[in-house]
């Protein structure tokens, strides 16, 4: 009797390498994540993650990293404003992109490079630059409109805005702003001057700045138009540096008046004399 053929399925063979597809869509590798942290902030590189996790199915886990993201970028951007403004702007700049690959590679490194070994293929990390920069476009914008609109269209000088950070508020408007070499300090014994000076006496908004320190401080005031050339405004500020003088460190120091949009109108020094110069 012959035999009769086996009832049963021979075993499937392995499949080689170049039979199986590679994957049909294309993911944000980790140079892309770098790259649009760079560009767009912790928010630029949650949003390229956040792809990657959308296109496995993952969403929940995309909405998460979003959250992250922007939660992140709000905090740095609050530590950049709360900060004093001595502190470089690499120190926010540089840390970025480095966290972003930490995140990145362990987020999703394994995951990304099992794609890439089945074939699969990437986004361009161009691409990915240019949603950070979309992202900051959308985020900044508006900021840096409303800085031109304030600027431009309204004339107020740039220089003096980007200075005026930092402040020591004495209410009702009245605040003593500090920089170039000014300390808190400074701005608070000027302030303590001014009240009791009665400069600063609550019945107005009032603006003032030192900046400097020794003999390089510079003292600003801002008034309405033309009071720069008004003798008894002028009479009364220097009335009132001569008093405030022993409080802020003697003289000599330079009192500058400046217009209602903090351009520079008159530099006047107190030294033994009170000398003024038009500088507008």
């Amino acid at each position: 009797m012959e035999p009769q053929p086996s009832q049963y399925p021979s075993a499937p063979q392995p499949a080689t390498p170049g039979d199986v597809a590679p994957p049909p869509y294309r993911i944000h590798s980790i140079t892309g994540v770098v790259l649009a942290t760079f560009c767009g902030m912790p928010l630029g590189g949650s949003v390229v993650l956040a792809i990657n996790y959308w296109r496995w199915g993952q969403k929940a886990y995309a909405v998460a990293v979003v959250t992250g993201g922007l939660l992140t970028t709000a905090v740095i951007a609050w530590l950049a404003f709360v900060l004093p403004a001595a502190v470089p702007a690499l120190a926010f700049l540089v840390p970025q992109p480095v966290i972003a690959y930490v995140a990145g590679r362990w987020l999703q490194g394994h995951r990304i490079d099992a794609h890439r070994a089945a074939g699969g293929a990437r986004v361009s990390p161009g691409i990915d630059a240019l949603i950070g920069l979309g992202i900051t476009a959308v985020t900044i914008g508006p900021f840096i409109a409303l800085f031109l609109a304030v600027t431009v269209i309204g004339g107020l000088n740039p220089d003096a805005l980007m200075e005026r950070q930092e402040y020591v508020d004495f209410g009702d408007g009245q605040v003593v702003y500090y920089f170039d070499g000014a300390t808190r300090a400074d701005a608070q014994q000027l302030g303590e001057a001014l009240v009791n000076g009665r400069y600063f006496d609550d019945s107005a908004p009032s603006e003032v700045a030192i900046s400097g320190h020794g003999t390089s401080r510079e003292i600003s005031f801002a008034g309405a138009d033309g009071a720069w050339d008004d003798p008894a405004n002028v009479a009364y500020i220097e009335e009132l540096s001569e008093y405030i003088a022993p409080d802020i460190g003697g003289k000599p120091f330079t009192v500058l008046l400046l217009d209602p949009n903090l351009y520079e109108q008159k530099r006047c020094t107190l030294i033994d004399t009170w000398q003024c110069t038009p500088t507008g």
